[in-house]
């Protein structure tokens, strides 16, 4: 089911007699689980069971009538009966799936799913499927100005890309960054570039972005300091030299399908990544040539072996190349 029909059907009182809610973001499968439950009449019973718990618990529940109510909901966590290692459990579970009472709906929130397994064909089929995956750019964009006008506030979308390029994509993230902004602005009805670089904490990878623009720019003094602060918060220099690596493959191969003739949006499809990357990537990448990324990726590659042999410290050999493609 997409998630456009299924809040359709809570709108419209359509209730399933039983849902699966899985995928990456975190934020969402919350977020519906919490719909189903706000669509259920109030007064009704709830049971949430968390866990692997036994099969029998959950049927039992099940056959319970809620007395003096309309429904009874049953929310179950992390069973693990859609994943591998809990056979028997879940073909019983499968095989009670179409007898469930027309008072019950039993709502399954897990983190780990087979998709080829039998209960998850048996609840396809006679219940709901949700899959949560992260929202496209634009949705995401759509998402975050909706937020806004939520709290009273206005939000450009230059304003709104860069908030996602400084906390990145996670939705939970997004949330209380947006609760921050909104508590900053106080009584100033439009959020700015200027709050979220007071107010927002940015993601690593962030970090890392705005150290390969210096670089990129000849600034190899602020690349430094940008290391050294991200030194100073704990950041692995081993994880911060993974992801220049990663954020120079993206300059190189954003560049590349440039000079390809491919456009900003075949290039965001065919490299998975958000519109304003490729953008930036563009932008970071004039200052250098196809030869220069080849050979800062071989150069990084390099360090990577030498840390990784003791040859040399990982906060010298990032440091070291970062005054090399820096200057």
């Amino acid at each position: 089911m997409d998630q456009k029909k299924f809040i359709n059907d809570l709108k419209n009182g359509t209730l399933q007699s039983c849902y699966l809610l899985y995928g990456e973001e975190r934020f969402l499968v919350s977020h519906y689980s919490q719909a189903i439950e706000n669509a259920v009449d109030n007064g009704d019973y709830k049971d949430i069971f968390d866990g692997a718990i036994p099969t029998h618990d959950i049927i039992l529940a099940a056959e319970t009538l809620p007395f003096f109510a309309n429904r009874r909901l049953i929310v179950v966590k992390d069973s693990r009966l859609f994943a591998t290692g809990r056979k028997n459990d879940s073909e019983a579970i499968a095989e009670y799936l179409p007898k469930i009472p027309k008072e019950t709906i039993i709502v399954f929130v897990e983190s780990d799913v087979d998709r080829r397994g039998k209960l998850f064909k048996q609840i396809s089929k006679v219940g709901a499927v949700l899959d949560c995956t992260s929202p496209t750019p634009q949705t995401l964009a759509t998402w975050v100005t909706r937020l806004a006008k939520e709290k009273g506030k206005t939000i450009t979308p230059s304003v709104v890309q860069q908030l996602l390029r400084t906390v990145g994509a996670n939705m939970t993230t997004i949330s209380q960054e947006m609760d921050k902004l909104a508590a900053y602005c106080g009584e100033n009805p439009e959020i700015t570039a200027a709050d979220i670089k007071t107010i927002c904490t940015p993601t690593l990878e962030s970090r890392i972005f705005d150290l390969t623009k210096a670089m990129g720019n000849g600034r190899v003094s602020d690349a430094l300091s940008m290391y050294r602060n991200m030194l100073m918060l704990k950041e692995s220099p081993i994880m911060i030299l993974s992801m220049i690596i990663r954020q120079f493959r993206i300059i190189l191969l954003s560049k590349c399908a440039k000079e390809k003739g491919m456009t900003i949006m075949q290039t965001v499809a065919k490299l998975n990544l958000r519109d304003f990357m490729v953008l930036e990537a563009l932008e970071h990448g004039q200052r250098f040539t196809v030869q220069k990324l080849i050979k800062a990726l071989e150069d990084c590659m390099e360090t990577d072996v030498k840390v990784k042999t003791g040859l040399i410290s990982p906060e010298f050999g990032v440091e070291m190349l970062i005054i090399k493609y820096g200057q």
